[in-house]
């Protein structure tokens, strides 16, 4: 039987959708798509195809990419209160994409679409616009080819830019950039990802909720720290305001059916389950929340939420020796970040259902038919934000992270 080729075309759950096979043809003849769980997959149009293999090399699926270093591991918080109510762990991400602003870069994350129900990447050039890059957001974005080039043409003119994403999402825009991604205006930043939901169940979830509280969604924070860091909620903001205030509703992640499903690996994108680019993206620095910090630093004030800093390059180290004067941060160990976050180097495990719910997800089962079918009880393994402690770093797990025990700083 003849074996088919690797290609962009042949990717099938491999994909992560990143589209930088996309922003990269040189014909323009692949474009992003939407399946049935909303997740974007190359199409590809063979009769344009001049077979230059540009699609190849970009993608992170198809490409082998070199292991991340650690250089140094930090946990911090920042000093400013109001930052750090406002953000979703510990306001580095802020503090960092201040600095770019402040010398006239442009900073590229992670915003809300106006209507709530989706999430694509943008290229903000001020303070005004940042806001909107804050705070996580469990749905995985779209980074469309207009950024791609954007990112591109920015560096060219010798603009600093800070790109956020997931490791995907940055090991695409490395592979897209090529040599510019060495370029010292070049700054990335990946999150410790847990895996992306579907778009098209968050989409449902959304006008579910619209439908039971009687008006459109016109805001969501799914990190709010109005229950505290470690027990943060979904807040919900329904219709205009009224005298300065939204109708809202919101809920402990335990309680959020939207949340459980997530936390249960039962939404996540197929690829998820067998990550290509854990520690390899080539990001500066990792940021993440330092789940049991606690136990590991109890000098380190966590009610209002810790970060945990990677910084994997020089540049890394910079950015953040940048901001420390707004920071209060301290030296830490890259064992002890990932104790409490094992999704630094471990793929996602699936749901026991995992393919039934998916399948339900992508023939439209009604939205309360399944949030009565699916229960999602979470136990302590399954909460993302559990308090691990360093036993829960095996021997085993640390084996996991390859022939690469030289890079964790030790």
């Amino acid at each position: 039987m003849r074996k088919v080729p690797n290609t962009v075309a042949t990717l099938g759950d491999r994909c992560c959708g990143c589209g930088a096979c996309a922003a990269t043809c040189p014909r323009g003849c692949i474009s992003m798509v939407t399946d049935g769980w909303g997740f974007l997959r190359p199409s590809v149009d063979e009769s344009a195809c001049v077979g230059c293999g540009r699609c190849i090399t970009v993608c992170p699926a198809l490409s082998e990419m070199e292991s991340d270093s650690v250089l140094s591991v930090t946990w911090a918080r920042s000093l400013d209160g109001g930052e750090l109510a406002r953000s979703s762990s510990g306001g580095v991400f802020g503090l960092v994409a201040a600095y770019v602003l402040e010398l006239g870069g442009v900073v590229v994350g992670a915003a809300w679409d106006p209507d709530f129900r989706s999430v694509s990447h943008r290229i903000v050039g001020d303070f005004s616009g940042l806001d909107a890059l804050m705070r996580s957001k469990y749905v995985q974005s779209s980074v469309p080819v207009e950024v791609y080039r954007g990112v591109r043409d920015a560096l060219r003119l010798g603009r600093r830019v800070l790109f956020s994403g997931t490791a995907c999402q940055i090991a695409g825009m490395h592979g897209y950039l090529g040599p510019l991604a060495q370029s010292d205006f070049f700054l990335t930043v990946d999150v410790i990802c847990h895996g992306v939901p579907a778009p098209a169940l968050w989409s449902r979830w959304v006008a579910h909720r619209e439908t039971v509280a009687g008006a459109p969604l016109s805001g969501v924070n799914m990190r709010s720290k109005t229950t505290g860091w470690s027990s943060f909620s979904a807040l919900y903001e329904y219709g205009a305001e009224k005298d300065g205030v939204r109708q809202a509703e919101s809920a402990v992640f335990r309680d959020d059916w939207y949340f459980r499903a997530f936390l249960s690996n039962a939404s996540l994108r197929p690829s998820c389950l067998a990550c290509p680019c854990k520690r390899t993206c080539g990001s500066d620095l990792t940021l993440g929340d330092y789940w049991g910090v606690e136990s590991v630093h109890p000098e380190v004030n966590c009610e209002d939420g810790v970060s945990a800093v990677i910084c994997n390059t020089g540049k890394g180290v910079a950015a953040l020796s940048a901001v420390s004067c707004a920071l209060d941060a301290g030296p830490s160990k890259f064992e002890m970040v990932l104790a409490g976050n094992p999704a630094l180097i471990e793929s996602a495990s699936p749901h026991k259902k995992y393919a039934e719910f998916m399948h339900d997800v992508k023939i439209n089962q009604p939205m309360e038919y399944m949030v009565k079918k699916y229960r999602f009880k979470l136990g302590p393994s399954s909460i993302q934000k559990a308090k691990y402690y360093l036993g829960r770093v095996t021997h085993e797990a640390l084996k996991a992270f390859g022939a690469r025990g030289d890079c964790l700083g030790r």
